[in-house]
């Protein structure tokens, strides 16, 4: 059984997030963190769980969520957020305004760590960047993906619509049901 535990990341949203999917106390801090450099969201994930659990003692999650574009053979993948610090996420547009192929996958990877290790689960959602911000709603590239299926974007649907089909989902969904969770 998962007790409360904490997240490491700066953003609340992503605590609410994970809040809400788990159906436990996650409470948000922040820690710096050996963070390996892979368009690979689950080897960053696993080396990241490593640390912050050697450096807290008491079980943790943390995340990473890639972009990844067909057209551009993976990236930015897990250096999305390192492209949505620099140029934000109309840079992220403005750069992908000639592709023709705008198909993308959002992938979360979670690592959960206790005294028994790290175990990391992924979630992907395959969809498209679509040629302009939509909504105003969720955080990092949520305007510029829409997932596959639906004709919104993940920042133009409420919290239940997102949740219900994200990649945080799908993760969350893995990572519970390795911990032996019922419900969801």
């Amino acid at each position: 059984m998962i007790d409360p535990v904490t997240l490491i990341t700066g953003n609340a949203g992503k605590a609410r997030e994970y809040a809400s999917l788990l159906g436990v106390e996650v409470s948000a801090t922040r820690a710096d963190l050996i963070e390996i450099q892979s368009l690979d969201v689950a080897a960053v994930v696993e080396r990241k769980a490593e640390d912050a659990y050697a450096k807290l003692r008491s079980p943790v999650l943390v995340d990473d969520t890639g972009l990844a574009l067909h057209a551009w053979n993976g990236l930015p993948g897990a250096l999305v957020a390192w492209f949505l610090t620099t140029v934000g996420d109309q840079g992220l547009l403005d750069m992908a305004a000639d592709l023709t192929d705008r198909r993308a996958t959002a992938t979360t990877a979670l690592g959960y760590c206790d005294a028994t290790g790290v175990r990391v689960f992924t979630g992907t959602v395959h969809g498209v960047l679509t040629t302009q911000r939509r909504g105003s709603g969720g955080f990092g590239y949520d305007a510029v993906f829409a997932p596959a299926g639906s004709t919104l974007t993940f920042a133009e649907m409420s919290d239940a619509e997102k949740n219900a089909i994200s990649h945080r989902r799908l993760a969350v969904d893995a990572l519970r049901k390795d911990l032996g969770l019922c419900g969801s």
